[in-house]
């Protein structure tokens, strides 16, 4: 009578935890079989996969490449890690935070073994939600947020240029920022770093931004055109009026912002030993039309005027009108009757005419044509 009841206390007993362990032994089964079907079946090439910190989705399933750079020899079987989905895209504003562990849970659940592919990069990744998963009331963004955020990356990939390129070219960027972009922009951002492009580092290219910023770091790629500004001639002195240039009174550089789209010189050898016409400030860009030839005759000046017809030259001399340089064209009056006529300058306060020549073929027709006529009164 009383072995009975303890012998089914023994048998709940065993029940209870035949009950408990149950699950384990299923997992471990699971495991059992998944490494048995491995060494059964032909085996796959390891992958690695580089986990990246920031993901940024663009459906409404998160999948394995958008978590990670599926590195593999095999682009099939990279095809369809990348295309393993793993959990839906958050549909708020706050990011998803996924550590390692969690990562490779999901991978067991969908039957990729850890085991089998190599993980790496970062410990933990950020996965912010796309653009379909927005509830569209967010309001829309003012004209000062998306100038600024321009303007943070611009800057930032300028520095980037001239730290990787070179400090002496003048870099010239466009940056196309969507409004996903121009978000993460737009709060406190304590700096911006950009990497990426492709020599020669001009031209459309394509760089990675990362922003950090107090509630963490944020990571983007973006479009940019980038081109290099052109050198011109800009002055190292300051310049009077009528100053003579040499080659030490100038300098070539590349343009800068506030220069804005100034006409200039392209080489210093097109500027020397020209003159001023204007006073030019230190530093600045020399335009086009802030310097000429030297003047070789001035206004008011008695000049000699040289007249050459058929290997005779004469030589006379007048007042100039106006000023001019090598190779122009001046008013000049003479000196007995101020009879005004244009000469062309030839050299320092000297100027030349050219006279027509009396040509001896219609010398001699006009005269006769001139008998022809006597004749015929006769």
């Amino acid at each position: 009578m009383i072995l009975a009841p303890r012998r089914r206390r023994k048998t709940t007993t065993r029940k209870r935890n035949t009950t408990t362990r149950r699950p384990a032994i299923i997992l471990v089964t699971g495991i059992l079989l998944a490494g048995l079907h491995g060494v059964l079946s032909p085996r796959a090439p390891a992958a690695e996969l580089r986990l990246r910190s920031q993901c940024q989705c663009r459906a409404a399933v998160v999948t394995l490449g958008d978590l990670a750079e599926i590195v593999t020899g095999d682009a099939r079987q990279a095809d369809a890690l990348a295309a393993v989905e793993l959990f839906p895209a958050p549909t708020t504003a706050e990011p998803r935070y996924l550590r390692l562990q969690e990562i490779q849970d999901l991978l067991v659940l969908r039957g990729i073994s850890p085991i089998e592919h190599r993980l790496s990069g970062a410990a933990r990744i950020a996965v912010h939600g796309g653009q379909s998963s927005r509830t569209g009331n967010e309001r829309p963004l003012p004209r000062s947020v998306a100038t600024r955020a321009d303007r943070l990356v611009r800057d930032a990939l300028t520095k980037y240029l001239r730290d990787r390129v070179s400090p002496d070219y003048s870099w010239d960027v466009e940056v196309a920022l969507d409004d996903e972009q121009v978000r993460s922009l737009a709060g406190v951002v304590q700096e911006v770093a950009v990497t990426g492009g492709n020599a020669p580092w001009t031209g459309s290219q394509r760089f990675e931004a990362t922003v950090y910023s107090p509630d963490g770091t944020r990571q983007f790629v973006f479009n940019a055109r980038v081109s290099v500004r052109p050198a011109v001639v800009a002055t190292v002195t300051a310049l009077p009026r009528g100053a003579v240039l040499r080659a030490s009174d100038v300098e070539l550089r590349n343009l800068v912002p506030g220069d804005g789209d100034v006409p200039g010189f392209r080489s210093i050898e097109e500027v020397i030993g020209m003159e001023t016409t204007s006073t030019i400030a230190k530093g600045k860009v020399l335009p086009a039309g802030s310097v000429r030839a030297p003047l070789l005759v001035r206004r008011s000046d008695i000049v000699t005027v040289c007249a050459r017809s058929s290997g005779i030259l004469v030589r006379t001399q007048a007042r100039a009108r106006e000023d001019g340089s090598l190779g122009d064209l001046v008013n000049v009056e003479s000196l007995s009757d101020r009879t005004a006529y244009v000469a062309r300058v030839s050299a320092m306060r000297e100027v030349e005419v050219y006279a027509r020549s009396i040509r001896a073929a219609s010398t001699s027709q006009g005269r006769a044509s001139t008998n022809q006529k006597r004749l015929l009164r006769q």
